[in-house]
């Protein structure tokens, strides 16, 4: 089945008239498929808006169907910029050579959630139990499967995952007993009902990692220098702390050279996958 290339700004005709021939091309932003389309497509449009005004050029919003189809994108160097993890964000920048521009000043930790009523004291009381989490490519999951391997626990030897769309759906599949445990983010539970609170216990908790990475291609990088003041200027303006409140990323942040060699330890999972 032929996979056709997502435009979010086709959600969002209503938002923005069609470019005239006689402009530029359009600047291509894709955005990792961390949620469903529709909410991309609704949460970052201020910022499309923001760029395209600040860059005096169209600018579209693309995603994939899927993680891996995005990051075949990436590596091909379709997008003028991407939005990703930052996990995900390493990779890309040493094997297709993106340059990071900006991050998310909100970090990223990931906790394993578990019925509040459940008598779990440590991981490895998990041990043959189900346990929720986004697709393993995502550095969230990466970040659980790190605390089980930490204490000494492999996938489907000692725990069986099962894989949900999104960190809420974690935490739901605990709550109506489907799992025993779940991965989830840091950054959800402030957003969870306070029943929902009550019912949940933190069971491990991971270390804090940088969140979303803004990155562009060196040639885009030539043509807009000037576009990593415009992403920090954008959290100044009112569209930009809704922009900021809506999605909890609590501003942007310049990223440092020795923070990216931090996330060096993801790499392998991600060339065993690619085979690179």
């Amino acid at each position: 089945m032929r996979i056709q290339r997502i435009l979010l700004i086709i959600l969002y005709a209503g938002l923005t008239q069609a470019a005239p021939a006689a402009e530029p091309r359009p600047f291509e932003l894709g955005i990792v498929p961390y949620l469903p389309t529709t909410t991309l497509a609704t949460a970052y449009q201020p910022l499309r808006a923001h760029l395209e005004e600040k860059l005096r050029r169209p600018v579209v919003l693309t995603t994939a169907p899927d993680f891996i189809t995005f990051l075949e994108r990436c590596l091909r160097k379709e997008y003028d910029a991407i939005i990703l993890g930052s996990g995900l964000g390493r990779f890309v920048q040493i094997e297709a050579g993106y340059r990071p521009v900006a991050l998310t000043k909100r970090n990223i930790k990931a906790l394993v959630i578990v019925n509040r009523s459940g008598s779990y004291a440590t991981l490895r009381d998990l041990s043959g139990k189900r346990v929720a989490m986004l697709d393993p490519m995502l550095v969230l999951s990466q970040l659980g499967r790190e605390l089980f391997r930490q204490a000494g626990m492999q996938p489907e030897r000692d725990y069986r995952i099962q894989i949900v769309k999104s960190p809420s759906n974690a935490v739901h599949a605990v709550l109506q007993g489907e799992v025993e445990a779940g991965i989830t983010t840091a950054n959800l539970i402030p957003q969870l009902t306070d029943d929902m609170k009550q019912r949940l216990r933190v069971l491990s908790e991971s270390r804090e990692i940088p969140g979303l990475m803004f990155m562009l291609l060196p040639a885009a990088h030539t043509r807009h220098p000037q576009l990593q003041d415009i992403l920090l200027q954008f959290e100044h303006s009112e569209a930009g702390q809704k922009f900021v409140e809506a999605l909890a990323v609590d501003g942007f942040r310049i990223p440092g050279s020795e923070e990216m060699k931090g996330l060096d330890n993801f790499l392998p999972e991600y060339r065993k996958h690619f085979r690179r």
